[in-house]
């Protein structure tokens, strides 16, 4: 399983790191929590030093308006100190992989996203599976059991270092109360985050875990547990308006099919994703091989999105229609790109000229962004001297 860190390095002054207690509660912990308001052009020119592409950042900077909030829960137990899991970190014009532990792949996904909150302006809580010192029925506490990275509480570089101290002071320990904490999220959005649900807008609630869920004193998982867990799926999404991602650090397959039953069986927004290699492996497998599937591209999944088509990509092959749209978003067109096959296809061939390669998670090497001639075959356009592979 493995994880891709930003695709610039995420900075840390490490004598902030050290120096820096982490966030203590600020007032009322009751208090109810509104976001920011932030307009779309600011939205944009956050991501685009990020490194998204034009046509991606517009979409993502007008549904951005519709999201109040992101709540992470981190996956902390025992289990996570299994060292299969990877990282890929920023090297030269690519990336490499790095062996590390599963709670190490979580952190980095952790981090990763709260630089990207902080460049879309979307509050993002990031909330422990389990706390060390929280006594039985002690409201979430933040510092403690949680970190919350908002645009108006500093610097990006602060915020993500507290971050990463809080992390690395609640390592591996204890089992997979998964259901326990459900219901922390449940009474944390209607009392903290109840002026967000009255302006309308989106929770997006990030499971991120490598196992089975759990009672809080039991290490098994028993049907019990799991018929619990899928209720409280149910009862958070059928009571708020929650959209639900939940990201695998795992290659056990007993996990990995008890999630993906859930997906099948739960009439609900949910969104389950495996590590980056594996899931552009499942878009090729469905027949759209022609993209090649960056580590900016399951960012996007994984911090749940409402543009379609990015939802169908693991489904099912895209129609043309939807390629030209998918293709508007990745390739930092200037303008829009025609519809017709063969004039897109044209328009595509200058465009993989003009922008430099990426990095493709599924081949281990930098590409340009699509594969000219699959996506040829795709749009049904035959021929071609010059294309670009």
């Amino acid at each position: 399983s493995c994880v891709a860190m930003a695709d610039a390095p995420i900075i840390i002054d490490a004598t902030l790191v050290e120096s820096q207690p982490v966030a203590q509660p600020a007032g009322n912990p009751g208090k109810s929590f509104a976001r920011a308001h932030t307009s779309p052009d600011l939205i944009k020119a956050g991501l685009g030093e990020l490194g998204v592409p034009r046509g991606l950042a517009a979409a993502l900077a007008a549904e951005d308006q519709k999201i109040g909030v992101r709540i992470y829960l981190l996956d902390n137990s025992g289990s996570t100190a299994a060292m299969d899991g990877t990282v890929l970190k920023p090297s030269g014009n690519g990336f490499t992989k790095h062996t590390a532990s599963r709670w190490d792949e979580v952190c980095a996904m952790a981090l990763d996203h709260a630089k990207w909150n902080l460049a879309t302006g979307v509050p993002a809580e990031f909330m422990l599976l389990n706390s060390i010192s929280r006594p039985l029925n002690d409201p979430l506490q933040e510092g403690r059991d949680l970190i919350t990275v908002t645009r108006d509480k500093g610097p990006v570089e602060q915020q993500v270092g507290l971050l990463k101290h809080f992390l690395d002071q609640n390592g591996p320990r204890g089992v997979t109360p998964i259901s326990a904490r459900i219901q922390d999220v449940k009474h944390r959005i209607k009392s903290v985050f109840s002026e967000i649900l009255a302006k309308g807008k989106l929770v997006f609630f990030i499971l991120v875990t490598d196992g089975l869920p759990t009672s809080p004193t039991a290490g098994e998982c028993t049907d019990s547990d799991k018929k619990e867990f899928v209720h409280s799926l149910r009862t958070l999404a059928s009571e708020y308006p929650v959209q639900l991602v939940i990201r695998l650090c795992t290659d056990d397959s007993s996990v990995a099919d008890f999630y993906g039953e859930i997906d099948n069986e739960l009439e609900m927004p949910i969104d389950i994703l495996d590590d980056p290699a594996a899931e552009g492996e499942e878009l090729a497998k469905n027949g759209n091989q022609w993209l090649a599937y960056t580590a900016l591209l399951h960012r996007v999944r994984e911090a749940g999105t409402l543009t379609k088509v990015f939802d169908t990509l693991d489904e099912r092959a895209l129609k043309p229609p939807e390629i030209v749209k998918m293709v508007q978003l990745v390739s930092d067109s200037p303008v829009p790109l025609p519809e017709e096959p063969k004039p897109f296809i044209a328009a595509v061939e200058a465009l993989i000229r003009q922008n430099p390669p990426v990095f493709d998670c599924v081949k281990g090497q930098m590409r340009p962004f699509v594969d000219i001639g699959a996506l040829r075959s795709a749009m049904g356009v035959s021929g071609g001297c010059c294309a670009v592979q």
